[in-house]
């Protein structure tokens, strides 16, 4: 209910704060069922628990980005992000797999699984605008944990760009964009959270992959959203770091 909701306000944009309204008011009532089904997982609701933290993801990416609101909706995709790690920490447990493996979602849950190894075996790619990303962070990032956190955020970035360049932009899917976000190291998120700017940087890198689900009604645009909100946020010596990204998405930069 809360997703038709959130699909109505954008179709129906005069009746927005109306359907965004009606959205809430399920998403809070089914919040509270679902999280209190996390820690009672049987064979009967797995599939129920995998579908609903989807949905969550589905429904906070939806609402509205408006310019003032970029923390609003960044935080409610790590909260997002949150949720689900909690939700697969617990369905990734032998029994909870096999009750997905047999279940109605089967074919979702394999697919997601092989496209995950896929992700994971490719090989190491360094395109110019993430060697020359990992060098000025080398050069000014002094505590050496926050310099690895942030060298394996890129390289795991490498693998997502080496993703969508070897599926190309017609045959990607969510799972193929969001794996770099599911693989992101709680530090990171951490980091990302206390507004660093490295991390938000990093993140700016990202939105230029968020662009591929421009197709879905529930992403449109996101990524730009994401990446303006970060350059404003930034001060003027980290937004010209932001170069090659605001370049991707058609948002020209005023430092060179």
């Amino acid at each position: 209910m809360a997703l038709a909701a959130m699909h109505l306000a954008y179709i129906k944009p005069e009746q927005e704060a109306f359907y965004i309204g009606q959205a809430d008011f399920h998403h809070d009532i089914a919040l509270e069922m679902g999280t209190s089904e996390l820690q009672n997982i049987t064979k009967e609701n797995a599939s129920s628990i995998y579908l609903f933290s989807l949905l969550i993801c589905i429904i906070s990416c939806a609402r509205s980005r408006r310019s003032d609101n970029f923390w609003e909706v960044s935080d409610r995709i790590i909260e997002w992000l949150n949720l689900s790690r909690g939700t697969v920490s617990i369905l990734c447990s032998d029994t909870q797999s096999k009750f997905l493996g047999e279940g109605p979602l089967a074919p979702l849950f394999i697919l997601g699984y092989r496209k995950s190894l896929a992700w994971e075996a490719r090989p190491a790619y360094n395109p110019q605008f993430l060697v020359d990303l990992r060098q000025v962070l080398e050069e000014t990032v002094q505590d050496p944990s926050e310099l690895q956190c942030y060298r394996e955020s890129i390289e795991n970035l490498g693998k997502s760009f080496a993703t969508i360049s070897e599926i190309g932009s017609q045959s990607c899917e969510t799972t193929d964009v969001f794996m770099w976000l599911v693989r992101s190291h709680d530090h990171y998120l951490y980091l990302f959270h206390q507004r660093k700017p490295e991390a938000l940087v990093i993140f700016g890198f990202f939105c230029v992959i968020i662009r591929e689900l421009d197709w879905t009604w529930w992403m449109q645009g996101m990524g730009s959203h994401l990446l303006q909100g970060i350059y404003i946020h930034l001060g003027e010596e980290h937004r010209c770091w932001l170069h090659w990204p605001m370049q991707q998405l058609g948002l020209v930069p005023p430092c060179y």
